[in-house]
């Protein structure tokens, strides 16, 4: 006969493998304690001295540089290097002993301890390579950014404004630098970023997490650098959208739609709605009828994000080589008059359809996205022109729909930022120029170039992007939200047509609205 098995000869049942996982991070937690508990503490360390801030920089990734990995990672302080573990056989050890280098930070908690003697270093004098690793904020601080002028010095002596710093270009990434430069000057969204604390209870998103480090670190006014490098946060993009935006040239339009998506998934509360919509969400009405019987007309209400606004044809016959078209935004906003018709070709190319625009609610932030580019059978097109914009009170009243004018009281807005392109559609390179409120000064940022710029040279610019703040958002980024309901639309439609005249959403898209 063959032998029993253990659990029938005991009487005992044997735990299942994930109890056991369970039982040994329980246990392997309180072993951590207890070691924690064990480090001795001394204030004289004598490897102070040895520290060099110059070569620390905590922008990149917290990989050890031997096994890649980011578990227990700690940086050398005296060359900046990153290595795993701190006790005997680890990468740390090892590069101490080999290089000497004695004093080493966690970069999880941002403790100091000396390998390999093995004892945690508590001194003042460290507390602003703490400061750098994590930057953090208090409500008063968060409160004063839009108000209180700030101009900090790196320790190479190079002058920056906190909040108004270079980005460097990593592989390509402008695009993703002038989203990055336009959220900061969205106060709401901003002084979200700056406050935010990850999650304890769970694992926390790691795109939200690394772009409110990026922002924290761009208002830091005692970073070692006078430079952020964003590439954590390049990484972290890349890895959420399987490599779409990542190490390419691509449309900041494309990224930006992308972005609120995802952030609006992430920070969304339980009755469905999120601050990126409170901040960018408006409402277009559109009516649609095809274009053979103009007479039967479906309307219908669609929120937005972004208006999407078509420049007219360059023209074929210039009459100097140096002739640049010239057209006023106010022509271009005659799009959302609810008169000027806008003809389609219908889903399936059978018929055609006329479109009419108008806005229903407006938002406390309204992004214009400039159609500069078009996709022929052969190659990309970019349209010159140069659209004239007010750099202030924009006046968005005409544009909206009768019956909603008492729902949107304050209509009138100010232009924050404004992202161009410069050069040829494919090789293009992306900057913004942004609007520093504390200074009343505007600024070009192009990667690490920061240069003040007169308001008149922002007009003159091959505008893309577009973001204008309504005029009663409030230097601490609160903004009046009207209460009186917006009227409903009436329908009327033919039955007999409404399946065949229904909007898609690439049709939707083409039309200038992004789908929240």
């Amino acid at each position: 006969a063959g032998a029993m098995p253990e659990e029938e000869a005991t009487g005992e049942k044997r735990p299942r493998p994930e109890d056991d996982d369970e039982e040994d991070k329980v246990d392997a937690h309180a072993k951590k304690s207890a070691r924690e508990r064990d480090i001795p503490q001394r204030v004289d360390c004598p490897y102070l001295g040895t520290i060099n801030r110059n070569v620390l920089d905590f922008d990149f990734e917290k990989l050890c540089s031997v096994s890649l990995s980011g578990e227990n990672v700690y940086v050398d302080l005296v060359d900046g290097k990153y290595f795993q573990g701190r006790g005997r056989e680890t990468h740390a050890h090892r590069h101490a002993l080999e290089k000497g280098h004695y004093v080493w930070m966690n970069v999880q908690d941002g403790k100091v301890y000396c390998i390999p003697d093995g004892y945690e270093v508590v001194d003042k004098s460290l507390d602003d390579i703490k400061f750098n690793l994590t930057p953090s904020f208090d409500s008063e601080e968060i409160e004063q950014t839009s108000l209180k002028v700030r101009y900090a010095k790196a320790l190479d002596g190079t002058d920056y404004i906190p909040g108004c710093i270079g980005l460097n270009n990593i592989q390509n990434s402008d695009y993703q630098n002038v989203v990055v430069q336009c959220i900061c000057c969205v106060i709401p969204l901003r002084n979200y970023l700056l406050a935010y604390e990850a999650p304890k209870e769970r694992k926390p998103d790691p795109v939200l997490l690394c772009l409110a480090e990026l922002v924290r670190k761009m208002y830091n006014p005692r970073n070692f650098k006078g430079l952020v490098s964003p590439h954590e946060f390049y990484q972290a993009i890349g890895q959420a959208t399987s490599k779409k935006f990542y190490a390419n040239q691509k449309d900041p339009v494309a990224l930006y739609s992308w972005l609120m998506g995802y952030l609006h998934k992430k920070m969304k509360a339980k009755d469905g709605n999120s601050l990126v919509h409170d901040v960018f969400q408006g409402e277009v009405q559109v009516k649609l009828c095809p274009a053979t019987d103009e007479a039967r007309v479906i309307e219908s209400k669609e929120k937005t994000l972004l208006l999407t606004l078509e420049l007219p044809d360059e023209p074929l016959f210039k009459d100097n080589l140096d002739f640049i078209p010239q057209v006023p935004l106010f022509n271009l906003l005659e799009k959302f008059n609810g008169e000027k018709p806008f003809e389609t070709i219908a889903k399936g190319g059978e018929s055609r359809e006329i479109r009419r625009y108008s806005l229903r609610r407006l938002p406390p932030y309204v992004v214009f996205v400039v159609k500069r580019f078009r996709n022929n059978n052969f190659f990309i097109e970019k349209n010159p022109t140069i659209v004239t914009f007010p750099l202030k009170g924009l006046d968005m009243r005409d544009y909206i729909h009768p019956d909603c004018q008492p729902a949107n009281p304050e209509t009138k807005y100010d232009l924050v930022a404004n992202v161009c392109h410069d050069g040829k559609p494919e090789k293009g390179t992306y900057k913004v120029q942004v609007f520093h409120s504390p200074t009343s000064q505007w600024f070009e940022i192009h990667d690490l170039r920061v240069t003040a710029v007169l308001p008149q040279m922002v007009a003159l610019t091959e505008s893309y992007v577009q973001v204008y703040q309504r005029q009663d958002v409030k230097s601490n980024g609160s903004f009046g939200k009207f209460e009186m309901p917006i009227p409903e639309i009436n329908t009327e439609v033919d039955t007999g047509i409404a399946a065949e005249i229904e909007m898609a959403p690439e049709d939707l898209a083409e039309a200038g609205i992004i789908i929240g």
